[in-house]
């Protein structure tokens, strides 16, 4: 098989929405009880040791015997990534089913039960029906489409404010000093910040409501299991940062359009938060080298948001702006506003590489991995893709850039640059793919 065809069949298995089952985020590693053991004495408590550290708010237990559910306490973390709770009814002989559920830091529930028997009779035959096998105990069903589509605009709305944020306070203020007219493009950007922190909140807003409708307990209450998540998680407490960081740009924009003085840094502080929020609500806060893994992910996204966010603002708010100013020559304003991009681009762009490969590393622990998890076949698309958006940008820092000053050369970079954006949507759609996908078990957080 050609190396074509092998990159064309990961690609089809990668991104097809059924895709193969994955492996969970935080595999069950052994219980007490354990499974299908055969105990003479009553268990005073149910513990669950997991691959990664669970989150009490996210995760819940079941004991059920021969007359329904037998009482549990309160959950509770313990020592060695476990869930502990101890048995507060009654445990007469007979076969009883453990159903869990619990999630790390992640946010991604995964499920699975087993059976263990009680025989304080001498004389109770000592038998139970045999359980399928481990993985199969534990499941995971793939993340639905509407859950990557909130991903991916929550992705949009957090690079779109990035974008405004470097549009503004990096790209424009070297035209200003050379008298180019930028208030148009300036006001224009800022709205559009405003729209990218609106889309932010909105698809943040419903991805917690598929979290808690994820995570809650049987005949639970949604108002108690939201206030558990928001209050007591780390999940809940990173999800919060990104929100009040938007409302924040949002205040921030709003502020200095009415040439506040407070509005700049405002809107700089609610982007931070912003910046942080996805390494503390994905893989990075789940990793075994938490502080790394975050720092890593921070630069990933900030960088990336430089590069690909503030493109998208020059190419939908910059471009056309320069190419209606009255007081001087179009096309040599649109030279301007691509060469002041050009260092950021050139300075972000091998940042975010670095940092992407640099999160990789710490998540797929070998380069093996790439070809034998799945994990490293979507990461192995998306990198495909980031070596094409960067060998258009190539071209267009190489080639296109040299040539503008007319009328031609800037409908050129105007068609190369959309080229770009078309292909950073479809990198941002491999990236949902990846965040919805398990890293291997053994590098989670200990």
């Amino acid at each position: 098989m050609t190396f074509g065809l092998q990159v064309l069949r990961v690609l089809m298995t990668t991104l097809s929405l059924r895709g193969s089952a994955p492996l969970p985020h935080a595999d069950l590693r052994a219980s007490d009880p354990a499974r299908n053991s055969h105990l003479t004495t009553p268990p005073k408590r149910i513990t669950l040791w997991f691959t990664a550290r669970p989150e009490v708010p996210l995760s819940h237990v079941r004991l059920v015997g021969p007359g329904g559910n037998v009482a549990l306490g309160k959950l509770a973390a313990d020592t060695g990534n476990a869930l502990r709770a101890d048995i507060a009814g009654p445990v007469p002989d007979g076969t009883y089913k453990v159903v869990w559920q619990a999630a790390s830091a992640d946010g991604h529930p995964v499920s699975g039960e087993f059976s263990f028997m009680v025989a304080t009779d001498p004389a109770m035959p000592m038998h139970t029906e045999p359980l399928p096998s481990s993985p199969s105990l534990v499941t995971e069903p793939p993340p639905p489409l509407g859950a990557r589509f909130l991903r991916l605009w929550e992705f949009i709305g957090l690079l779109l404010v990035l974008g405004v944020i470097v549009f503004l306070h990096g790209v424009l203020p070297p035209l200003a000093a050379r008298g180019v007219h930028t208030a148009d493009a300036s006001q224009q950007a800022r709205g559009v910040g405003e729209v990218g922190a609106v889309i932010y909140v909105l698809a943040a807003a419903f991805r917690l409501v598929r979290e808690v409708s994820a995570v809650l307990v049987p005949d639970g209450s949604p108002a108690a299991t939201l206030s558990a998540i928001l209050g007591n998680s780390s999940w809940g407490h990173g999800w919060l940062l990104g929100v009040i960081g938007a409302l924040l740009v949002i205040v921030g924009l709003w502020l200095s359009m009415r040439r506040v003085a407070a509005g700049t840094p405002t809107a700089l502080t609610g982007a931070f938060a912003m910046v942080l929020s996805p390494g503390l609500t994905g893989h990075a806060a789940a990793a075994k080298w938490f502080i790394a893994s975050v720092t890593l992910d921070a630069l990933h996204v900030a960088s990336i948001g430089s590069w690909l966010g503030t493109l998208a603002i020059v190419v939908l708010i910059g471009i056309p702006a320069m190419a209606r100013v009255k007081d001087g020559n179009a096309d040599a304003a649109v030279s301007a506003l691509v060469n002041s991009f050009h260092p950021i681009a050139l300075l972000s762009a091998p940042m975010a590489v670095f940092a992407g490969l640099g999160s990789a590393a710490l998540r797929l622990g070998s380069l093996g991995a790439l070809t034998s998890s799945r994990y490293g076949e979507v990461l192995t698309i998306k990198v495909v893709g980031v070596a094409l958006l960067a060998s258009v940008g190539a071209w267009n820092s190489m080639r296109s850039r040299r040539r503008l000053g007319t009328p031609q050369a800037t409908l050129s970079i105007r068609r190369t640059a959309v080229i770009e954006v078309v292909l950073a949507a479809l990198v941002l759609w491999a990236t949902t793919d990846l965040i919805a996908t398990p890293v291997p078990t053994e590098l989670l957080r200990p």
